[in-house]
């Protein structure tokens, strides 16, 4: 509706209010104070810059903020009182409104005290710039079960990185994080001992660090591993090389995973050593696979086959597995595919 500021003259007792895709710039004090009933509050797609220290005044009740895609510097909007009043918030929205940094050096102090009085927070969405410092505030979000990073510009996440965010997180995202290499240190997921989904595709980190990264779960049971396009021939390098065997080194984590949904595709793989890759400690757990757009032979030697033929002996809720785009072509034949549990063809694309 082109509305630049939020309007006053709404029936008080509505329950949900969609302000988004207008030209608000800034929320001034009281802005919702007559709509104590609200619920659900969107702002997103608008120009807002700035939020007064009392405009949330009166939104007890609240329990969803989505103010994506506008204009709100993490370092400078988030003073401490501002969200005081939404003691039931459950739901905040505040992801893609940093900009593009020119430092890459400066570390981000997140606002934690700002942040820290939202006890009911369940998800938080937000940018993750390329060194942030996440305080103690953060311990203050026990009921926190889902973190999303978008507007990503990470160039490293250490053991100290989320040391301070609640341990009762179970769902971390951080996709597209595709500006720079994401060094990772292999403790970096410590401090979330609940994790049952991850999902870091399209994050340039390569495949041997993400892989590194599940040592906290070791025997735990997972819904979700999405490491798709974690590695990519833009980050080639000596140590991290885009085109690699997987060793079972690498997969030794991974292993002993009861893990659901596992996501490998399009990582530059071009083999596999046997017992890493379709090795698991757990394969009644594994219900979908994918492997595609790689580049290696599904099955090249007797090995292999025999560690095939294991898993899809005892995968026995499997349901799904992508192997399409593997670009190499690989001999099969009618006896080997039967062997290796492949005589329907629906079991795998």
């Amino acid at each position: 509706m082109g509305l630049v500021h939020v309007p006053q003259n709404l029936p008080r007792n509505i329950t949900a209010l969609d302000l988004s895709r207008n030209d608000i710039t800034s929320v001034t004090n009281d802005a919702f104070v007559n709509y104590k009933n609200l619920l659900e509050l969107n702002l997103n797609s608008n120009k807002v810059s700035h939020i007064s220290n009392s405009s949330f005044k009166g939104l007890g009740n609240l329990q969803s903020l989505e103010m994506a895609d506008n204009c709100l510097d993490l370092s400078k909007v988030y003073i401490i009182d501002l969200f005081v009043p939404l003691k039931k918030l459950n739901i905040l929205n505040i992801m893609r409104n940093m900009d593009q940094p020119t430092n890459f050096s400066t570390i981000m102090t997140y606002p934690d005290k700002a942040l820290g009085v939202l006890h009911q927070l369940t998800n938080l969405s937000i940018d993750l710039m390329p060194k942030p410092k996440f305080g103690q505030g953060f311990k203050q979000l026990k009921s926190l079960k889902r973190i999303e990073f978008q507007s990503c510009y990470v160039v490293s996440l250490t053991n100290e990185t989320f040391k301070f965010i609640s341990s009762s997180v179970e769902t971390l995202i951080m996709q597209n994080c595709r500006l720079n290499f994401v060094y990772a240190e292999t403790g970096t997921l410590l401090p979330f001992p609940e994790l049952k989904v991850v999902d870091f595709s399209d994050t340039f980190m390569h495949l041997k660090q993400a892989l590194f990264l599940l040592n906290p779960y070791t025997n735990k049971n997972m819904s979700i591993i999405n490491f798709h396009h974690v590695s990519d021939a833009v980050i080639d390098n000596k140590e991290f090389p885009y085109s690699f065997i997987v060793t079972t080194e690498m997969t030794k984590y991974l292993q002993t995973i009861c893990v659901e949904n596992l996501d490998l595709s399009q990582n530059g793989i071009v083999d596999y050593e046997p017992g890493s890759l379709f090795t698991f400690r757990y394969p009644e757990c594994i219900q979908h696979l994918s492997v595609r757009a790689n580049r290696f032979t599904i099955i090249s030697n007797k090995i292999q086959l025999q560690y095939l033929n294991n898993f899809t002996r005892d995968a026995s809720r499997f349901k799904t597995w992508d192997i399409s785009y593997n670009v190499v072509s690989y001999p099969v034949s009618k006896e080997n595919t039967v062997s290796a549990g492949f005589d329907n063809p629906s079991n795998f694309i």
